[in-house]
């Protein structure tokens, strides 16, 4: 079990590509800098709403990131979940986002990708892996 938060951040960025950064500042309200403080223990705490934005982020339970307690992975009430399959210019896009990458995608990315394209998507949150776009 990680014991830090910086710990617990760490292992939820190990395996993501580029450009991850940036956009969970963008979806803090916070600067690159900050990121890198979180990232590197700088910072002795993290105000709580960038705490849960960070958790929606990587689909994780806030509680745990906070405190490790718990379970890791956030769960979703069944009545949140639908079968709608993306539109056209959504699957465009999440092909864009895939190319810029610059970096092969692991076997849980093409899986997610994989049951997003089939048609499982959750109604709370439409992209694959930790969110690239605001």
């Amino acid at each position: 079990m990680s014991s830090t938060f910086t710990e617990r951040l760490k292992e939820l960025t190990t395996d993501i590509g580029r450009g991850w950064q940036a956009s969970l500042a963008r979806r803090c309200g916070v600067t690159r800098a900050a990121i890198t403080n979180w990232l590197s223990g700088r910072n002795k705490g993290i105000e709580s709403t960038h705490l849960f934005a960070i958790a929606d982020y990587f689909r994780v339970n806030p509680r745990w990131l906070a405190t490790g307690a718990g379970p890791k992975w956030a769960e979703v009430p069944m009545q949140l979940s639908k079968n709608v399959h993306p539109t056209v210019g959504e699957v465009l896009v999440k092909f864009e986002e895939m190319a810029a990458r610059h970096q092969q995608m692991n076997e849980s990315e093409r899986i997610e990708l994989y049951i997003w394209l089939a048609g499982e998507r959750l109604s709370i949150q439409a992209t694959v892996g930790p969110q690239t776009t605001d």
